[in-house]
């Protein structure tokens, strides 16, 4: 049976305006070629896909192009996101997710 997992460690994130945030995610699988997304809910309560990799396709939002990328790392089970140059328009709940194609 598969078995799929994904882990975020940080609850909340208080950032300067201007830094650079890394929001943790590993997961756990046993597909060599997961889905991985990082979507978010705004304080509007707007849902947004923020961006998604695969080992041949990527895709990235409008607004996250230039600033928002991610540490990813099939050997390590990693897929971080890093958003430099965070502005008040980043505030939002940030949720790590993965699709092994069924």
């Amino acid at each position: 049976m598969l078995c799929n997992k994904v882990t975020q460690t940080s609850l909340e994130e208080v950032v300067v305006s201007g830094s650079k945030v890394t929001l943790p995610c590993t997961f756990e699988t046993s597909h060599s070629d997961p889905d991985l997304y990082w979507y978010r809910i705004r304080p509007d309560r707007t849902f947004q896909l923020v961006l998604y990799r695969d080992n041949t396709r990527s895709y990235d939002a409008d607004f996250a192009r230039g600033r928002f990328s991610v540490q990813h790392s099939l050997a390590h089970k990693t897929f971080h996101l890093v958003i430099s140059s965070v502005t008040t328009k980043d505030t939002a709940t940030y949720y790590c997710a993965l699709d092994s194609h069924g």
